[in-house]
């Protein structure tokens, strides 16, 4: 009997030491890495203890990188889940083509992130891009003559909503999946008491998807707080830092300027933010799961 249970455990071994050298050992090294000054290169370094960890907190430089990073959350969080549930209560109504509507506003989310970056930077090209082009021709020349990307302030909005129209559809399915499993005698009996479409959403829908708006405002959450691809691919971080994120910053201290210590040390603490507002998010939402269901 004691063979038999000790068994399971034995299979799991591999698995267990394959993630333990995956994931432990390499957060152990960078835990030790962000102590010293290693350049990334050379064979010797120096121990300097906490004191990337202190000049991290005390550089301006990332205080205005972590602003960017506070921007692009509370824009692209908002917009994308407002939005996905507005465009998931409208596709979940019955009309002739609504599976084309659906596909094409899921498409971007398969599209690889660097060159949706090249796309829109084409697009937003102020001499010769399709969005200039297109404003000037319906007669709004003030917008036309806007430098999406190399205005600093304007540009960080330009890249929350170029994020916003790539992963937006993914957002879209989630919410879409949650309202089709709302079951429909809720709105039938909601019907009969001579309640509106207003009143099924707010009473019914919105309070019966918590689930869905867990999951959503969670993953976009980590995604937008670890955000880089677009930043990087169309503005570089720039101009200046307008639109630099801590994962650029992270990037840049490391392999740029080879200061390998002080960039683990930021991507340390860029790892302990999103994990303590995601898990603050969580038991939120977790909380609201629970008054509703």
């Amino acid at each position: 009997m004691k063979q038999k249970r000790i068994e399971p455990y034995i299979f799991l071994i591999p698995a267990v030491l394959l993630v333990l050298f995956i994931y432990l050992v390499p957060f152990i090294f960078s835990i030790i890495i962000s102590l010293t000054n290693w350049n990334g290169i050379a064979r010797s370094f120096d121990f300097v203890g906490i004191s990337n960890y202190i000049e991290l907190f005390q550089t301006k430089e990332l205080r205005d990188v972590l602003k960017n990073n506070i921007i692009y959350f509370v824009e692209i969080v908002t917009v994308q889940n407002v939005l996905g549930i507005f465009l998931a209560v409208l596709l979940q109504e019955k009309f002739k083509g609504k599976n084309f509507f659906r596909a094409v506003l899921f498409l971007p989310t398969v599209i690889c992130t660097v060159a949706i970056g090249f796309i829109w930077n084409l697009m937003l090209d102020p001499v010769s891009g399709f969005v200039p082009g297109l404003l000037s021709s319906i007669g709004l020349e003030k917008l036309s003559k806007v430098l999406w990307l190399a205005d600093s302030k304007v540009a960080i909005h330009t890249i929350s909503l170029v994020n916003v129209w790539q992963w937006v559809g993914q957002s879209m399915v989630i919410y879409l999946a949650g309202i089709l499993s709302i079951d429909k005698s809720l709105y039938e009996a909601c019907s009969i008491d001579g309640a509106g479409k207003s009143a099924k959403f707010w009473k019914i829908t919105l309070p019966l998807m918590a689930p869905s708006l867990t999951i959503n405002i969670i993953v976009t959450t980590i995604g937008t707080l670890k955000i880089y691809d677009l930043p990087f691919i169309m503005t570089g971080g720039g101009p200046g830092h307008a639109t630099e994120s801590l994962a650029i910053n992270v990037y840049s201290s490391a392999f740029v300027y080879s200061r390998m210590g002080y960039g683990t040390a930021i991507s340390l603490a860029l790892f302990m933010f999103v994990l303590i507002v995601s898990l603050i998010q969580m038991k939120i939402m977790r909380k609201r799961e629970d008054a509703v269901l």
